[in-house]
């Protein structure tokens, strides 16, 4: 089976796990974990550390298996898997070949995406500075931000209002801005024709 066949084939039981780094200003260096759902490209959980051994990435692995509900498969790069069996948690690890970061393609365009939206404009001085911006874009990330890869859809996205003005309002910290339709006034007349068939309710458009 080739490696696209795979993917399509899997893509409801289908994560990525990867770290990245960032450098303080302190000369700190951070390792940041993250695992993703290729079906919504949703980021199910993050963590961060200074050093990413072993019993750092078994936290992970219980907290994520924690919430399965099924065996699933976990794509990782050579570097990622820290004599863990995977098995153990209920996860099929898939590990990727050697130079082939395509393998993990859906994980690295993340990593590109939260450096060139976000991490990119600020200084860090810290873990909790850190942690802050990364909670505030993960945010951004699965419930606001719509992705190429699955028809501009968003990861856990809500219902898109039709009626009311749109407008914007800014996001992560100034940096984007998001477009919404603000809330209307729908007028429903009554079905039953009693008040002879006047405009009788009024409800507020939910989002």
């Amino acid at each position: 089976m080739s490696w696209d066949r795979f993917l399509k084939t899997h893509i409801q039981s289908l994560y990525a796990m990867d770290f990245f780094t960032i450098d303080t200003v302190l000369n700190r260096r951070y390792y940041v974990f993250f695992i993703i759902r290729h079906q919504t490209r949703e980021i199910i959980q993050f963590g961060i550390t200074l050093h990413p051994v072993k019993e750092f990435v078994r936290q992970q692995m219980i907290e994520f298996s924690e919430d399965l509900k099924s065996r699933i498969y976990l794509i990782h790069d050579r570097t990622g898997e820290f004599g863990l069996r995977f098995e153990d948690y209920g996860i099929c690890g898939i590990k990727t070949s050697v130079q082939a970061p395509n393998m993990n393609a859906i994980a690295e365009r993340f990593i590109g995406s939260v450096r060139r939206e976000i991490l990119d404009y600020f200084i860090i001085f810290s873990r909790f500075q850190l942690y802050h911006l990364l909670k505030t874009y993960i945010e951004y990330y699965n419930r606001r931000r719509p992705h190429q890869g699955i028809g501009q859809r968003i990861p856990k996205g809500f219902r898109i209002r039709t009626f009311g003005r749109i407008k914007s309002r800014p996001t992560l910290f100034g940096l984007n801005h998001e477009y919404y339709r603000e809330a209307a006034w729908r007028i429903k007349i009554n079905p039953t024709g009693h008040n002879n068939g006047l405009l009788n309710e009024y409800c507020r458009v939910a989002a």
